[in-house]
């Protein structure tokens, strides 16, 4: 996490202009994307108004960041756009598969892509504009992002993947509320078993500081120790500084077995975050 590169003003960056109509367009063309796959099933609507509300709240969790971080207008609208457009890919996926992980189905980034690009809907902006916001979509699921990406995508891509895990954070930490009250939700879920325990390697993962890989879960437990292990990839310090105010480690741990080895886990990512941004007072 080094926020001395919280800047666009970066080497070769360039800075076409993003006018209020252009926002405007992209606002309306997602929601009417997004309308598009209404039904009458309940069921169904029920996990298309989740990506909906959570890309709503992704943008404005981007904005949020990218304020504090001294953002001028320009990359503001880099931020909101391309949080408005990172899970576009969800909706068809989950039409096709009814299901939302990329493992049973499609990478919804790079789907998500091809929907942009299938409706034209960037070719209103200049190529290289649209370009950077295209690869950020691209890979703001990847497990880790390389140094060797072009400065702004790199940037952008941070930006985008710190804002899209504090919505995440909230969405989960809200079922795990509900579902302790009997509500549940598989698709949320990722159709993983909830089964006790959770995988020795994952713990030891966390233990050393290491982002898990998905492919290593093993139960809906793991999955909520990966969650807590998002921590290690927020890039920038207001982002981490929203995480911890909102409690979602804590959130994270309640909803996972009271025993000595998740305490112990928990206790090693609180230290990291403190020494990140030093003990809460």
């Amino acid at each position: 996490m080094d926020d001395s590169h919280s800047r666009t003003d970066l080497p070769g960056s360039l800075k076409p202009a993003i006018s209020p109509e252009d926002l405007a367009f992209f606002r309306s063309w997602f929601s009417s994307y997004v309308a598009s796959f209404a039904t009458d099933d309940p069921d169904v609507m029920k996990n298309i108004d989740l990506k909906y509300d959570h890309t709503l709240r992704v943008a404005d969790e981007a904005l949020g960041i990218g304020r504090a971080l001294g953002l001028d207008d320009f990359s503001l609208a880099v931020a909101e756009i391309t949080a408005l457009f990172h899970d576009v890919g969800r909706f068809e996926q989950y039409r096709r598969f009814r299901t939302f992980s990329d493992k049973k189905s499609v990478n919804h980034a790079l789907f998500g892509v091809e929907i942009l690009r299938e409706h034209k809907v960037p070719d209103r902006l200049e190529p290289s504009l649209r370009q950077l916001i295209l690869d950020v979509i691209a890979c703001h699921n990847r497990a880790t992002l390389s140094e060797d990406m072009e400065p702004r995508t790199l940037f952008f891509s941070r930006l985008l993947r710190d804002a899209d895990k504090l919505d995440i954070w909230w969405v989960l930490t809200e079922y795990y509320r509900m579902k302790a009250a009997g509500e549940t939700n598989e698709t949320i879920e990722l159709d993983l078993p909830d089964t006790p325990g959770t995988s020795e390697s994952i713990r030891e993962s966390l233990v050393k500081g290491q982002v898990i890989l998905f492919d290593s879960m093993k139960n809906l437990n793991d999955f909520k120790l990966f969650q807590a292990g998002w921590v290690y990839d927020l890039y920038f310090t207001p982002a981490l500084e929203r995480m911890r105010e909102r409690n979602y480690l804590g959130k994270i741990q309640n909803a996972l077995p009271d025993t000595e080895d998740i305490r112990e886990v928990f206790s090693v990512v609180r230290a990291w975050v403190d020494r990140r941004l030093g003990p809460t007072v």
